[in-house]
């Protein structure tokens, strides 16, 4: 141990001694009230009698040198301020006094919780990321009567592998150098086996089934937006798990010109509006 530190150590004990005299003497000389008669007077004197630890009599010096050695033990437990003295190299020093339940509870909730923002986030049509394409390739699946297998350029390094169930309604001459509308932020599935990694956007009612095409002046890539709702679209792994089409989807209609329309807002891309194939009014998108 550093000797100035001891010697500080001793100085300050010197002087809680010092100061502990007063308390010292009142512990072994504390007062009792003797009544003694004094016959020309008639009043009572207080004597004083020595004592030893817990008010009995002083009965040998190891009995005083305990009380003292107490005394002082208890005035050095703590500092001025009153704040108690914790050697940093005890390991029996008490342990912080542990949390109350209920607050550790409140707490784990609010971590639990999410952040309001995120809570109250609005969940629109510019969740969606929709692209500009066009369909460079189409062939019939071999195993199911209903779909056809597409490359599709939207922009990217490599086209996109989509199957779309539109047998019906087109035939595969119909298909190659289409313009269409790709929504390209839902993950990758496999349909019949064909890996399919997007959908190409349609108008329908209960007759029809129609492409709906982009402006003519629109670029590959481009991403189809809707004014009002601007916003980055939701990742592959959100639309999924925020149920995201299920929210968007009843609001993405045709208006009676066969305009596509969130909540009557028309989609736009280029310097025009997309709009569905032979100007199908009133049809459902998706």
């Amino acid at each position: 141990m550093d000797s100035s530190l001891l010697l500080a150590d001793i100085m300050k004990l010197l002087t809680t001694i010092a100061s502990l005299l007063p308390a010292l003497v009142s512990a072994f000389v504390p007062t009792a009230n003797i009544n003694a008669a004094v016959c020309s007077t008639g009043t009572t004197t207080e004597l004083a009698v020595a004592t030893g630890p817990n008010g009995k009599p002083a009965s040998s010096k190891e009995e005083d040198l305990e009380l003292t050695l107490k005394i002082i033990l208890e005035s050095l437990a703590t500092q001025d301020d009153g704040d108690a003295i914790v050697d940093d190299d005890d390991e029996s020093a008490a342990p912080a006094p542990e949390e109350p339940k209920a607050e550790k509870k409140q707490k784990e909730k609010q971590k639990k919780t999410p952040p309001q923002d995120a809570a109250l986030e609005e969940i629109d049509v510019s969740k969606l990321d929709i692209r500009v394409g066009v369909i460079q390739e189409a062939w019939e699946h071999e195993e199911a009567d209903k779909l056809f297998c597409e490359k599709i350029d939207i922009g990217e390094e490599e086209p996109r592998s989509i199957a779309s169930g539109l047998r019906a309604y087109y035939k595969v001459e119909d298909l190659v150098g289409k313009r269409v509308l790709v929504l390209a932020n839902l993950k990758a599935r496999k349909l019949v086996g064909f890996p399919s990694h997007g959908m190409v956007l349609c108008a329908s009612n209960d007759d029809s089934v129609v492409f709906v095409d982009p402006p003519a002046d629109a670029a590959i890539g481009e991403r189809v937006l809707c004014c009002g709702f601007e916003g980055e679209p939701a990742s592959e792994n959100q639309v999924g798990k925020k149920k995201i089409l299920e929210k968007v989807f009843p609001d993405l209609k045709t208006d009676s010109n066969g305009v596509a329309s969130y909540k009557g807002i028309p989609l736009t891309a280029g310097s025009g509006s997309c709009v569905a194939e032979g100007g199908l009014a009133n049809g459902q998108v998706s």
